[in-house]
């Protein structure tokens, strides 16, 4: 994975270094390193990014209006031991945290 596909796919989805960091369990500071120094991402980080990558994939449509991704935005702020179990439930079921995390809700409704 090259790092400069990883920043122009960011840029075209409309997203960020903070947004991404949020997705991998690591701080934006970790991110930075990797995107701009020549450390190179990790492999756990780098599988979740491709998963990113096919789910927000890249189309006209978002080159020319990236979203702000504020529309249908839910925030949740939990202590760093919840995290953690989410994520694991997550990966186990071979999910990104967002996505499972919408699952949860779905099943929960029905």
């Amino acid at each position: 994975m090259q790092k400069t596909d990883v920043k122009v796919w960011l840029k075209a989805i409309g997203k960020n270094r903070q947004w991404i960091a949020e997705q991998c369990g690591v701080t934006k500071r970790g991110v930075d390193a990797w995107l701009s120094s020549s450390r190179s991402i990790p492999r756990p980080a780098e599988r979740i990014i491709e998963r990113l990558m096919s789910q927000y994939p890249v189309t006209a449509s978002t080159q020319e209006t990236p979203s702000s991704g504020a529309d249908n935005a839910i925030t949740l702020t939990v202590d760093d031991a919840t995290f953690d179990t989410w994520n694991q439930a997550a990966t186990a079921e071979g999910k990104l945290l967002r996505q499972w995390c919408v699952d949860v809700i779905n099943e929960s409704l029905e």
